[in-house]
């Protein structure tokens, strides 16, 4: 009996550790993925889109027709944005986007629930925090370290015709390599 005690009260306690870090991720991935499928499924208003214009100083581009269907999101202001379409016109690249109600009440909903855990009110923002150990930060941290590729693409001339190649060039080539800089 003490055995089964001992084993959910660990299940408990690492549940009040990640579990709630853990379960709004799964939150905030499903909302995503319903999103996404409600916009690929065009079950959005035309109203509601907001057009952004982004200068693309790119030599030879090309004039698209019609909108073609983007996914992406970008914040600004506190409010997220999920691209919808996006269009090239002149030098100009033109995204249509629609705010993400959903991950905004999600992420006010996370924010809430771990100052409300974590004991932060509206006076202790301004007093200094002690400094925690680097194992607790990395455990309690809101930055998820995600690494990324960056790929290069490069038009090459070679006889009368255009080649562009890729390469692909991951993040962590330039970002994990620890060394003493050198001395002037």
């Amino acid at each position: 009996m003490r055995f089964i005690i001992a084993i959910t009260l660990l299940v408990v306690h690492a549940f009040n550790i990640g579990g709630y870090r853990l379960l709004f991720d799964v939150m905030e991935t499903r909302a995503a993925a319903a999103f996404v499928q409600q916009l690929d499924d065009e079950k959005y208003d035309d109203a509601q889109l907001i057009e952004m214009k982004v200068p693309l100083p790119m030599p030879y581009q090309t004039n698209w027709a019609d909108f073609e269907r983007y996914d992406g999101e970008i914040e600004i202001d506190g409010v997220h944005y999920s691209y919808v379409k996006r269009k090239v016109n002149n030098d100009t690249l033109i995204l249509m986007c629609i705010p993400n109600h959903s991950k905004m009440k999600l992420n006010s909903a996370k924010e809430q629930f771990f100052s409300l855990v974590n004991d932060i009110s509206a006076e202790q923002k301004n007093t200094p925090q002690p400094v925690k150990p680097a194992v607790i930060k990395t455990i309690t941290s809101e930055y998820q370290d995600d690494r990324y590729e960056i790929a290069f693409s490069c038009p090459t001339v070679e006889g009368s015709r255009f080649i562009v190649t890729h390469s692909t060039i991951p993040l962590s080539f330039f970002a994990d390599k620890p060394f003493q800089p050198p001395r002037a």
